[in-house]
């Protein structure tokens, strides 16, 4: 396996937000490079900037005007961190493990792999590489337990992390970004995590760029690197060696038997402005350029030597200085401009691991079987022989009221679930999205294939469930492909609220207006005729309203009256109130069957588009 060295490098990035006087600078002209398979760790105080720092240079904060302002030059191997191509050749680490509960380790790497490394690459060298990364990060004890969330018992903080770091480096990336790698590990598994980066950084050539908090002092001293952050600046960047030598040179040196991390860290927090000024200028004061003894604000375009108190490092060129200027780098690795996976991989893998999660969630999956079984046979002994039109006391209102509680039961039972679908998701989907692993099409589309099965069983149950003993007359499929088709399109118009929404508390808020509406422009409490002109246009998105029109027409049309031989007297009181009272035409039942399609499409590829858009706006 071959992995190619590069260089990373950044100079004076800033990085701004706000406008006016809540204008706030929270980086302010950091610069410094890793070369050949370096591990850099960033600390600093809550607040100084660190994780914004790392997303920054990982391109996953960028410049959108007056409010959110960045500038500087980051560049790998002397090419800007933009587009999808470039993206693919770097790995995002985040604080929280975002994993999918019922994938294993060795499926989740395994995801990772085949949509993200180049298409030309063989199947079994994939598995090579799968099961290399599995025992570089030890994870072959529970490289096929799940890996769990809050509900669904799975591998431990530790396994949860290194599974997250294999995900990202089975993919063979020139730089790594890790928010946070040690957070809720004990000492000894984050000085495992951190020897383990030492060891991809030596073996494997790429540079590691990591945020770390209160880490342990045998943790802190794996690290070749670190740059101290405190209020936006760069206080210190170099060896650890160096930072030790520095503080000692200027009479702070950190006491026998305390952790420098600590002593460092606690020194942005206590000296005082002018004397953390001083300190800065003395590690970054013997830059040459232009015979200035400090950091100026125009660089040569060449490296900079910048001598800490005993050890040396570079400073890269200014914001000011082009990618053109910039001296040539090594040349990366052919295979990191290859296409990866195509979109019907894409959609394969997709849809295999949403099965997956269904079928494995077994709690998940009984109470989908469960709830609309138990919830309709209550309706059923409720409304039991309310369709025997030869029954004493027949009531055609209420048997239309039996069938339209079905549908609009089935409709919040379909909605719901989905409401919450992609609020709950976007963590996972973000992390995937970000790095290029798919596009939102495929993602959606494969919820959508597994979805669609499984609404349709859920069709088939209700109408089991209820159709026999409610004695309803209409076409017991036809009442299952009904249900169906009113279940995805509620499901539809949930998804898109879904993908809108910020938060699964902001998707639950907008569902009772929502489906509120569908109830009222239904034709069930109140002739569409009789709403005000200026609302009746709501009818038209109100899928509903359709769904109740075709049930009415399989339970009381003409064919039906045929096939169960109606008295005349059954069908004139039919006949009325389909015309009369729910105002429905049965010459128009391929008018309704098509807006259902429609309308189930049209939703579902705003909601495409609603997802992208939100994943777009989100770094």
């Amino acid at each position: 396996m071959k992995y190619t060295s590069s260089v990373f490098e950044w100079a004076n990035v800033e990085y701004g937000v706000g406008a006016g006087k809540k204008s706030k600078e929270i980086l302010k002209g950091i610069s410094g490079s890793l070369n050949g398979g370096e591990v850099c760790a960033i600390l600093g105080p809550s607040g100084s900037g660190k994780t914004s720092l790392l997303n920054v240079l990982a391109n996953r904060i960028r410049h959108k005007g007056a409010s959110q302002r960045v500038s500087g030059s980051v560049l790998l191997d002397g090419k800007k961190l933009v587009g999808g191509e470039l993206r693919k050749r770097i790995a995002y680490v985040m604080q929280i493990d975002l994993l999918f509960a019922t994938s294993t380790p060795r499926e989740a790497i395994m995801f990772s792999a085949t949509l993200r490394l180049p298409r030309s690459t063989p199947m079994s060298e994939k598995r090579e590489l799968v099961e290399k990364m599995i025992v570089d990060m030890g994870l072959q004890s529970c490289a096929n337990t799940f890996c769990g969330d809050d509900m669904i018992r799975g591998i431990s903080g530790g396994e949860k992390k290194r599974t997250a770091i294999g995900i990202e480096l089975v993919m063979k990336p020139q730089l790594i970004f890790l928010d946070e790698p040690t957070s809720g590990l004990d000492s000894f598994s984050a000085k495992s995590v951190c020897l383990k980066l030492m060891e991809l950084g030596r073996t494997q050539g790429c540079n590691i760029l990591c945020t770390i908090h209160q880490p342990a002092s045998e943790v802190f001293h794996t690290f070749q690197k670190a740059l101290i952050v405190q209020k936006g600046h760069c206080l210190y960047y170099g060896s650890i060696k160096g930072l030790s030598a520095g503080l000692a040179k200027h009479g702070l040196g950190c006491p026998s038997e305390y952790n420098m991390a600590d002593h460092i860290i606690t020194l942005t927090q206590t000296l005082s402005a002018e004397r953390l000024d001083e300190l800065r200028h003395a590690f970054l004061g013997h830059v040459q350029v232009h015979e200035t003894p400090t950091l100026g604000v125009k660089i040569v375009p060449s490296e900079v030597e910048l001598t800490s108190p005993s050890s040396s490092m570079k400073v890269q060129p200014s914001a000011e200085a082009t990618a053109a200027e910039m001296p040539k780098r090594s040349s990366p690795d052919p295979k990191g401009r290859e296409r990866a996976a195509g979109f019907w991989r894409q959609l394969y893998a997709l849809t295999i691991r949403e099965a997956l999660y269904v079928w494995r969630n077994k709690p998940g999956l009984i109470a989908s079987i469960l709830a609309p079984l138990i919830l309709n046979a209550v309706f059923a002994c409720i409304f039991e022989g309310v369709g025997d039109i030869t029954r004493p006391g027949y009531n055609l209102q209420a048997h239309f009221g039996a069938s339209a509680q079905v549908l609009i039961g089935g409709m919040f039972g379909a909605a719901q679930p989905l409401l919450l679908r992609f609020p709950l998701d976007r963590g996972i989907f973000l992390r995937e999205y970000a790095t290029s692993t798919y596009s939102a099409a495929p993602y959606f589309l494969s919820k959508t294939l597994v979805e669609l099965p499984q609404a349709f069983l859920n069709a088939v149950l209700v109408w089991c469930t209820f159709y026999f003993i409610a004695d309803l007359q209409g076409s017991w499929i036809l009442h299952v492909c009904i249900f169906w088709l009113a279940g995805i399109c509620a499901g539809s118009t949930a998804l898109l609220v879904g993908c809108l929404a910020s938060n699964p508390e902001v998707a639950q808020q907008c569902a009772p207006p929502l489906f509120v509406l569908q109830l009222l422009f239904a034709g069930v409490f109140v002739r569409v005729t009789q709403i005000p002109p200026a609302l009746r246009w709501i009818q038209w998105i109100a899928s509903l309203k359709y769904a109740i029109n075709l049930n009415v027409l399989n339970e009381f049309g003409e064919r039906t009256q045929k096939d169960k031989d109606w008295p005349m007297e059954n069908r004139i009181a039919a006949d009325a109130f389909i015309d009369q009272v729910i105002d429905v035409d049965p010459s128009d039942w391929w008018w309704y069957l098509l807006m259902l399609f429609l309308l189930f499409l049209v939703f579902r590829v705003l909601s495409i588009f609603a997802l992208a858009w939100r994943a777009s706006t989100f770094f």
